[in-house]
């Protein structure tokens, strides 16, 4: 009985549900078409005219901190390390001693080699005293054969025995002069154990210490100039060298130098390029007098190729990027037959980006000088969504389309330029 009474109320129910049905679509078809539609609500964005920006193609390329004056100090000779008079990264003026290897047996060297110059020397004196000794005797025995008292025989051997004392005297003088030379020989070999800074500079890292063995050759410590100037070195693509020349002024920035991109002048170009890379190597120069750079640190260049154009730029705010491509919402007066006077709609227009300058992006295609696009809200917006302009905005780029002086030109730095990158 209660299964019937379940049944014949689920009969009743589904007999109600499509009778409500049926009514309701007879209530459509006798509407008015305008009554049909329901209402569509406006998106708000503001919007700015697409304008346009002065451009200069910028090559963004690595540039590499190089001193005016830098050496690796190494030793000329051997030796033990006996002192060193300097640490790592320490300013050292020009001449400063930096390091002394021991002498002891080179000091003991010259010691003998003095001695020796002094026993020569008295051998040359004694030398000489013989020499005049048998000038004498010759010439008493010039005098003596005038007057047939001697043989000739006996002024022969005396002659001979003053060139012999001649020749004595000189083998003692080379004698001196030979020992004079192994003590400046020594002298020097000591002078070379004694390393002395060539400019004033900054060392490197120490990494030796007394009494250390030093072979020759081996490395002491680095040192890097200490001056107002440093150089920065880029290489640039050989198809850009054209654009550049000495004198021209780069742009460098780095956190070193601070937030500020810094202006540096050229000053010198390679005079070939690299075999393997083709690339051409340029020489500038930047104020270091803070002593921030140092040698081998990196250093972004930007150096302007190409003549200035005036390209189409929207901020980047206002491109929708997306996988199937980069579009903009284009706001324009609506199409529709039945639409109302003022009615605005998205209209969806795909664009091909160029590189950005600043906040802004360069629109290569797609886009117009002076058409107005929506900037912020236009994440909300479709593909003919109806569109109520906000509050205008400052959005960089471009001007806003319903603010004062809306001219299409676009707003920002004049000598905004672009950096891109070049292989």
């Amino acid at each position: 009985m209660k299964s019937r009474i379940a049944a014949g109320i689920v009969v009743v129910v589904f007999l109600a549900a499509a009778g409500g049905g049926v009514w309701y679509a007879k209530k459509l078809r006798t509407q008015p078409a305008g009554m049909q539609a329901g209402f569509e609500p406006a998106e708000s964005v503001q919007t700015v005219v697409a304008g346009t920006a002065p451009f200069r193609k910028m090559a963004q390329l690595s540039g590499t901190v190089v001193p005016l004056r830098a050496v690796t100090l190494a030793t000329e000779v051997s030796g033990v390390v006996k002192e060193i008079r300097f640490d790592s990264d320490q300013v050292v003026e020009e001449g400063q001693v930096l390091l002394t290897l021991d002498t002891s047996t080179e000091q003991a060297d010259l010691e003998a080699v003095v001695a020796s110059i002094g026993v020569a020397e008295a051998s040359v004196r004694a030398a000489e005293a013989s020499v005049k000794l048998w000038e004498s005797n010759l010439a008493r025995m010039e005098e003596a054969l005038k007057a047939k008292a001697v043989a000739a025989t006996e002024m022969d051997n005396a002659r001979s025995q003053l060139d012999a004392g001649r020749a004595q005297a000189d083998k003692a003088r080379s004698e001196v002069e030979q020992a004079k030379a192994r003590a400046a020989q020594v002298r020097t070999q000591i002078e070379k154990k004694t390393i002395r800074a060539p400019f004033k500079a900054r060392t490197g890292l120490r990494n030796i210490h007394p009494g250390q063995y030093l072979a020759e050759g081996a490395t002491i410590v680095s040192l890097q100039g200490v001056t107002d100037d440093i150089y920065l070195d880029f290489a640039i693509p050989q198809e850009y060298l054209s654009e550049v020349k000495q004198g021209d002024i780069v742009i460098a920035q780095s956190s070193v130098l601070g937030t500020e991109p810094a202006k540096i002048q050229i000053v010198a170009i390679d005079a070939e390029a690299n075999y393997q890379t083709r690339n051409v190597r340029v020489r500038t120069k930047v104020d270091n007098r803070s002593g921030k750079l140092r040698q081998g640190m990196f250093v972004d260049v930007s150096v302007p190729v190409g003549a200035t154009s005036n390209p189409i730029v929207v901020p980047a705010t206002a491109v929708r990027r997306a996988a199937f491509g980069d579009h903009v919402f284009v706001i324009a007066p609506s199409a529709a037959p039945n639409a109302k006077p003022g009615e605005l709609r998205a209209q969806q227009r795909f664009i091909t980006l160029g590189p950005m300058i600043g906040g802004d992006v360069v629109v290569v295609s797609g886009l117009k000088e002076g058409e107005e696009i929506a900037a912020a809200g236009s994440f909300k917006l479709r593909d003919g969504a109806l569109v109520m302009k906000g509050a205008p905005g400052n959005a960089a780029g471009g001007t806003p389309a319903n603010g004062p002086g809306g001219s299409g030109q676009a707003k920002g730095d004049p000598d905004k330029t672009e950096q891109a990158k070049s292989k």
